[in-house]
């Protein structure tokens, strides 16, 4: 068989593990049409937890696929439908019988942050739709938890009451943040300069507070003035959290420093392509490499997690899972063969 006959069998097997788990995402949402469950996307299919920072991604992935944008309609209806006077929004347990067990989230700025920008992705993909508009009340209130959390230096909390600033939670909350300011611009929105002015701030923040250009690394978090040394050998946060800056925007994926700080993970995390169970599989990673332009190294996690954890039914592979198997499936067929000299700029 030729290269390119290979190639060609790759992608179309890329492609078929990628229609199984978009299916097996569908399997994890909840349609019962007038009830307060309806929508809602389960962790996995055969439980009833819902994580609404996980059901985001898992909804993004659906975005992937054009016909499933219904479905991913009816999830942030149920986003809306259930939060909290403040914007914030609880993790749900629904159990047979029961109408939904509470609980609080591990983060608020994350959770907001995620969906602003699932709302913006929607807006992106279905133009027509007037989902967006008719809920600008509800997304402005989600964008205000946000803003509520911010520390005068520009960072956000991860909740109300602990005062932690994370980097992924403030990457992920700038990114919602602006992309929420992009789609209110062209709303002709009077709001957007103010949420544009935020992300800025955040933005500003990460890179006074948590960027160490002497060592030339992310710090995971920011709280007091204890800044404990990085350990690139230390998977989590150390290691993991320096992903984060390029995959949401806030530097180039092109940039030296991105460049760099990919090729330092791969020297202080080597095997990160072929995590076990009952670790969870870090999906994302495969994302992130295939933004960088690692394509073969993403295949290569893909593959190994369909093997270690997909058909192995392992307990460890949830939605948010799933989700960036997809996203980075999608990127992968778009991309073709590896090229690891080109990196993929942020959509």
């Amino acid at each position: 068989m030729t290269g390119d006959k290979q190639g060609e069998s790759a992608d179309r097997h890329l492609a078929r593990l990628r229609a199984e788990q978009i299916n097996w995402l569908k399997d994890c949402q909840i349609l019962e049409p007038g009830q307060a469950t309806d929508g809602a996307i389960r962790s996995y299919p055969d439980q009833g937890t819902v994580k609404p920072y996980f059901a985001n991604f898992a909804a993004l992935a659906l975005l992937d696929d054009p016909p499933t944008a219904p479905l991913v309609r009816r999830y942030m209806d149920w986003y809306v439908r259930h939060l909290e006077d403040n914007g914030t929004i609880r993790d749900y347990q629904y159990d047979a019988g029961s109408g939904g067990r509470t609980s609080r989230p591990d983060s608020e700025d994350a959770y907001a942050g995620t969906f602003l920008y699932l709302a913006a992705r929607y807006h992106q993909v279905c133009p027509g739709d007037t989902w967006v508009g008719e809920n600008l009340p509800a997304l402005k209130k989600v964008a205000g938890v946000i803003t509520g959390l911010m520390d005068t230096d520009g960072l956000t909390f991860a909740l109300a009451n602990y005062r932690v600033k994370y980097l992924m939670d403030n990457c992920e909350a700038y990114r919602g943040l602006a992309d929420f300011a992009g789609l209110l611009a062209e709303l002709g929105d009077d709001h957007a300069a103010c949420f544009r002015g935020r992300a800025a701030r955040i933005k500003a923040g990460i890179e006074k507070v948590l960027w160490n250009p002497r060592r030339q690394v992310y710090q995971p978090s920011g709280a007091g003035l204890l800044r404990p040394r990085v350990n690139w050998r230390k998977f989590y946060p150390d290691a993991t959290c320096q992903i984060f800056p390029a995959l949401y925007g806030l530097i180039s994926p092109a940039s030296p420093r991105a460049f760099q700080l990919y090729r330092d993970f791969n020297r202080y995390q080597p095997q990160w392509t072929q995590i076990r169970p009952p670790d969870f599989p870090w999906v994302i990673l495969a994302y992130w490499a295939a933004r960088q332009g690692g394509c073969l190294r993403a295949r290569e996690k893909l593959l190994f997690v369909q093997q270690a954890y997909v058909d192995a039914h392992a307990g460890s592979w949830f939605c948010a899972e799933a989700a960036f198997f997809v996203l980075t499936s999608s990127l992968l067929l778009q991309q073709g063969r590896d090229d690891p000299t080109g990196p993929v700029p942020v959509r």
